[in-house]
């Protein structure tokens, strides 16, 4: 495959700019006529710093709402994605859709197509699909997609609305904090030093803390960015180093037992959907692996795997990793007996799911006092660092 830098004019005079993946010239023009397109000019290989537009996740949920109408309606899956091509506003996502739309014109699954681009549509979408073919449930595997990522946009969006707060604080004290070593404190240093006064330790550190910012504030600076860069490859580059890290955020008190929830959560979920579209419980165990993105409790799946596969009980395999509660186990035993194992994962998915919103709220409730308290301790310790020295002298003076 070539890349194609391309521009062309459709029916109405209107110029488009884009870029194609294609063996050759000739296919590069009859796939733009395919779009109404009528190509003007081209050039190979696409530049450096052009990036395809990011697909957010409601543009995925308004995707599978649209998918499920039009397959219950009866349209073909080939005119369906011609139509959501045609009309979707995201340039990203159109291109995605017509490169999906080729690939099944060339022969392929839907799911097949999915899974060729990994950047737009995530693993579980491909995956579920993938059993919606060999179920024919399409339509359901549609809805089950849906509220699956409704529910991982709302805790995402949830998250990111407790977090705005706090982050604008932090923010604001940050730069409070570096105008007044920079700014106030030297103009005040001169004045404490004039006192004639043995200065208290708040002073001294005060005066210290400014000279080390005024002189190493930049190489401080550099430092952080250096070791955020460090830090963030040795996660990418070093998987012992990324378990080791997962591992200890497991052990947090109150942040740990909250990540490991949300984790389950998303595993029953997930394991939950996919035992209910017909997905051998094996292949469903080692696909809800990398979904989990948490080392620690996917090294415990693929043992739970390990176990099933030599002819453990679900039950018993879960619990000799020792990762799982008692009350997960509990319900899968009873799954697993009555045979209605999906329906005790969506229970669990239901009980973990308000377990973490519960504790996400209270964790954001105690956040927001704890930085107002911060900033009032910074306010209170730079009015004892001025004052003090202040106060001692005035106390000095005799009349």
């Amino acid at each position: 495959m070539t890349s194609y830098r391309y521009i062309a004019i459709d029916q109405y005079g209107q110029r488009h700019r884009g870029v194609l993946e294609m063996p050759n010239e000739q296919m590069l023009t009859a796939s733009l006529q395919q779009q109404g397109l009528e190509l003007l000019t081209f050039r190979m290989g696409q530049p450096w710093f052009w990036r395809q537009p990011r697909v957010n996740t409601q543009t995925l949920i308004l995707f599978c709402v649209q998918m499920e109408q039009l397959l219950q309606a009866g349209v073909p899956l080939l005119q369906a994605l011609a139509d959501l091509a045609e009309q979707n506003e995201h340039q990203g996502m159109k291109a995605a859709l017509r490169d999906v739309q080729r690939d099944l014109e060339a022969g392929k699954l839907l799911s097949q197509a999915l899974q060729a681009q990994p950047k737009i549509f995530p693993p579980l979408l491909g995956q579920l699909i993938d059993a919606g073919e060999r179920t024919g449930q399409l339509p359901e595997i549609f809805g089950h997609l849906t509220r699956t990522l409704s529910w991982q946009a709302e805790l995402r969006s949830q998250v990111r609305r407790g977090l705005t707060y706090p982050a604008v604080l932090c923010v604001m004290v940050a730069i409070a904090a570096y105008v007044m070593l920079t700014f106030l404190v030297p103009q005040m240093a001169s004045f404490l030093q004039s006192l004639g006064q043995a200065l208290p330790w708040s002073t001294r550190l005060l005066l210290a803390l400014s000279d080390g910012v005024m002189a190493y504030g930049g190489w401080l600076l550099l430092g952080i960015i250096a070791m955020v860069t460090v830090f963030t490859l040795a996660i990418r580059r070093s998987p012992v180093f990324a378990f080791f890290l997962d591992q200890q955020l497991l052990r947090l008190p109150v942040v740990g037992r909250l990540v490991h929830q949300l984790v389950l959560a998303r595993f029953c979920r997930f394991l939950g959907l996919m035992y209910q579209t017909g997905i051998p419980l094996l292949q469903a165990l080692a696909w809800c692996q990398p979904l989990l993105q948490q080392r620690v409790m996917e090294q415990a799946l693929a043992e739970v795997y390990q176990r099933v596969q030599a002819g453990e009980s679900l039950t018993a395999g879960f619990a000799a990793t020792q990762q799982f509660p008692p009350l997960m186990l509990r319900m899968l035993s009873v799954g697993e007996t009555t045979g209605a194992l999906d329906r005790m994962l969506f229970q669990l998915a239901m009980v973990y799911d308000r377990e973490v919103q519960s504790q996400l709220q209270m964790l954001l409730r105690l956040l927001e006092p704890a930085l107002t308290i911060a900033l009032g301790m910074m306010l209170l310790f730079l009015m004892a660092a001025v004052m003090l020295p202040v106060y001692d002298s005035f106390s000095s003076l005799r009349y």
